[in-house]
């Protein structure tokens, strides 16, 4: 069996703020940087093997003190990224246009196929993860691996594999910090929990 956790990195100035992350990036806060060293205590009594991360600077950043606690290499790479919202990347959500809200509204309506300008649709970013997850998974088989990626592409994820439509309202979130575990076992994967790694701190 192959453990696989998804973790969601820290708190950044951007989520503070409430703007969109996307594929452009913002520092860690205090708060977020607390949050990854918790990631160290969280992992304290699990082994693991491998850590693969989003080369995005936060998700980065956010996985450093766990890879130098585990002895490990940080294995960036671009498909474990966060949506790209093209031109709404980095802006407030408090300062959209109608425009722009209509847009978002068509972005996660049944309108799978629809990106906003040169974007990502829903399907591509739910596509890239799994993706990448099945050739890790392929690679490092038995093995416990933790990977440091973004709130949105670990919704789609666990949505492909509970069976749940991409477009379906969300029944669950996955705060800053947050640890998916997943196995693989019998040629498929399984949901095994989410977990919290926010409650004693103050996170938005």
């Amino acid at each position: 069996m192959t453990d696989l956790y998804l973790i969601r990195h820290g708190e950044t100035l951007f989520n503070q703020l409430g703007c969109f992350q996307g594929h452009s990036d913002s520092p860690l806060t205090e708060v977020g940087q607390q949050q990854a060293l918790n990631l160290v205590n969280y992992f304290q009594t699990t082994p693991l093997q491998q850590l693969y991360c989003s080369d995005l600077g936060r998700a980065v950043t956010s996985a450093r003190p766990l890879a130098e606690a585990k002895n490990l290499s940080v294995q960036t790479c671009k498909q474990l990224r966060e949506i790209s919202y093209d031109y709404l990347d980095g802006q407030s959500k408090q300062q959209l246009t109608v425009h722009d809200k209509q847009k978002l509204q068509r972005l996660f309506s049944a309108k799978l196929d629809y990106r906003i300008g040169e974007g990502e649709t829903l399907k591509e970013v739910q596509l890239r993860l799994f993706n990448k997850i099945n050739d890790i998974q392929m690679a490092h088989a038995g093995q416990s691996i933790a990977v440091m990626t973004h709130g949105l592409s670990i919704v789609m994820l666990i949505k492909k594999i509970l069976q749940i439509p991409v477009d379906a309202p969300r029944q669950f979130n996955i705060h800053n910090a947050s640890v998916c575990h997943l196995s693989f076992k019998s040629g498929q994967w399984l949901l095994q929990s989410i977990e919290r790694n926010d409650l004693n701190l103050h996170s938005s």
